[in-house]
C-alpha cells in the first residue's frame, strides 16, 4: 500500500465531504458506510510501504469514520454516531495522533452531548480534550475545542465562563495560519467560529448580539455549505422570534426553508420545525400563516415534525 493508494482514498473522502456539506447525509450516509466496510477495510488490511504511509492512511481512515459519525447525527441516530466517533478516536490513539484525538473528543463527542441536551457531559469531554491537546495542538484545533467548552457553559447559563472562553477562542483563531493547520481542521474559519459564538449568545439570551455573529457566519461560510446556511438561518429566525420580531422571524424562516429544501438533512428539518413550532402562538398572523403554508409545500417534513412536537408538548 503506497501513498498513491492513500491519495485515492483521500480524494474519495473529499468528494463525500463536499456532498455532505451541500446535500446533507441523505443517501450518501449509506455509501460512506459501505466504503468504510469495503474499500477502506481492504486498505487498512494491506501492508504499508512506509511509516509515513501508515500515518497518512490513519488520517484518512479517521476522516471517514468522523464523517460517518456526523452523518449519523444528521440522520437522527446519535447512538450510531457515537460508535463511529469512538472508532475514529481509537484510530488516533493507535497512531499516536494526540491532537486529532483531542479534536474528536471535544468537537465530535462534545457536540454530540450538546445535541442530546447534556451540556455537563459536553463540558467534561471538552475539558479533557483541552488537557490532552495542551499547547502542542494547532491554534485552530485549540480554538475549536475552546468553542465547545464555551457552548457547554452557555447552555448551562454560565455567561462569565462562556464569554471568557469565546474571547480565548477568537484569540487562538486569529493566530492561526491556514496553510500550517492540519487538513482536518482547515474548515474552521472565522465564519465557523462565528456560528459557535452565535449559538452561545442565543443560549445566553443575547439575541441581538447573536444576530451580529450570525451575519458573519452566513456571509463567510460559502454558498456551497447549504446545510450550515439552513441551520444558521433557522437560528437567526429563532433570535428574532425571541425578541418578538415576528416579521423578521418569518423572513429568516423562509430562508431556512429554502436552504433546507435543497438538502436531505434531518438536522435542517428539525431546526426549521423548531422555528415553526415557536410561531404557533402567532398562527393567525398573516406572515406566519404564509410561512407555514410555504413550508408545507416546499419542506413538508418540517411541518409534520412541528405538528408532532406540538402534540407531544
Amino acid at each position: 500500500m503506497t501513498s498513491d493508494d492513500v491519495a485515492v482514498a483521500d480524494d474519495v473522502l473529499t468528494m463525500f465531504r463536499q456532498l455532505d456539506h451541500t446535500h446533507g447525509a441523505g443517501p450518501f450516509a449509506a455509501q460512506v458506510s459501505t466504503y468504510i466496510d469495503t474499500e477502506l477495510a481492504r486498505l487498512l488490511a494491506r501492508p504499508a510501504a512506509s511509516d509515513d504511509t501508515v500515518r497518512a492512511r490513519a488520517r484518512v481512515a479517521t476522516g471517514f469514520l468522523e464523517l460517518a459519525g456526523y452523518q449519523a447525527v444528521d440522520s437522527g441516530d446519535p447512538t450510531r454516531a457515537q460508535r463511529y466517533y469512538l472508532r475514529a478516536l481509537a484510530m488516533t490513539t493507535a497512531n499516536h495522533d494526540q491532537a486529532y484525538g483531542a479534536y474528536l473528543i471535544a468537537v465530535n463527542l462534545g457536540h454530540l452531548a450538546l445535541h442530546d441536551s447534556q451540556p455537563r457531559s459536553a463540558l467534561r469531554w471538552a475539558e479533557s480534550a483541552a488537557a490532552a491537546a495542551s499547547t502542542m495542538a494547532s491554534p485552530a484545533t485549540r480554538a475549536a475545542i475552546t468553542a465547545v467548552r464555551s457552548r457547554a457553559h452557555a447552555r448551562m447559563g454560565q455567561e462569565q465562563e462562556a464569554t471568557a472562553l469565546i474571547l480565548q477562542a477568537e484569540q487562538l483563531l486569529s493566530s492561526s495560519v491556514t496553510a500550517d493547520e492540519p487538513s482536518w481542521i482547515r474548515y474552521f474559519t472565522p465564519a465557523y467560529l462565528a456560528d459557535e459564538i452565535a449559538h452561545c449568545l442565543h443560549d445566553l439570551g443575547r439575541s441581538p448580539a447573536a444576530r451580529g455573529h450570525l451575519s458573519d457566519a452566513i456571509e463567510g461560510v460559502g454558498r456551497d455549505k447549504v446545510r450550515r446556511l439552513a441551520i444558521d438561518a433557522a437560528l437567526l429566525a429563532s433570535t428574532w422570534l425571541r425578541t418578538g420580531d415576528i416579521d423578521q422571524a418569518c423572513a429568516a424562516g423562509r430562508d431556512a426553508v429554502d436552504y433546507a429544501a435543497r438538502t436531505s438533512s434531518g438536522r435542517c428539518v428539525q431546526r426549521v420545525a423548531s422555528v415553526l413550532e415557536g410561531l404557533d402562538t402567532h398562527a393567525d398572523y398573516a406572515p406566519v400563516a404564509e410561512l407555514r403554508e410555504y413550508a408545507r409545500l416546499v419542506l413538508p417534513a418540517a411541518g409534520r415534525a412541528a405538528k408532532a412536537a406540538a402534540r407531544g408538548a
